[in-house]
């Protein structure tokens, strides 16, 4: 896939959320759920960002009614494994912020390295499981994969068909 340009990360999506939540500009995103699967990511931007593993303090990543993904909420007594990417440029986040869902809000999240990054929190209603890596697997991860491609096709075609290149 082509390299992303700086026109295409403000290209939108109808089904999926807006292209610009302020995150731009930012290095660092905690990812928990999907954003932290190395073939998800490499799907989306064509590669693995630099990244810690780190996890979150108060947070839980939290299964989502009839969603394959989850969703990062508070709790007091849990600790969200996840990573930390940090080298994001402007247009992968703008990637980011196009292909996750609108529902999100983000904010930042302290982590257990000591600092601090954003991330997409869920702010409405969780199943009371927790979400783990394995919780996408075989033909369900391969599906999601399937579907992270054809996201960044129509994403790509749509940038294009607006003259961006």
């Amino acid at each position: 896939m082509p390299v992303i340009s700086d026109r295409l990360s403000r290209a939108s999506s109808s089904s999926s959320g807006p292209p610009d939540r302020g995150s731009a500009g930012t290095p660092e995103l905690f990812v928990y759920g999907t954003l932290a699967d190395d073939d998800v990511v490499r799907t989306l931007i064509d590669r693995v960002p630099a990244a810690q593993e780190v996890s979150a303090p108060g947070w839980r990543a939290a299964h989502l009614p009839d969603l394959p993904y989850p969703g990062l909420v508070r709790d007091d007594d849990a600790e969200a494994r996840g990573r930390v990417y940090t080298d994001l440029t402007e247009d992968e986040w703008g990637v980011f912020d196009a292909f996750e869902d609108p529902t999100y809000v983000v904010e930042p999240v302290h982590l257990s390295s000591g600092r601090a990054g954003l991330a997409y929190v869920w702010p409405h209603e969780v199943l009371p499981a927790s979400w783990h890596p394995g919780s996408l697997e075989g033909a369900e991860r391969q599906a999601y994969l399937d579907r992270c491609a054809r996201w960044r096709s129509r994403w790509e075609d749509r940038a294009r068909g607006n003259g961006q290149h």
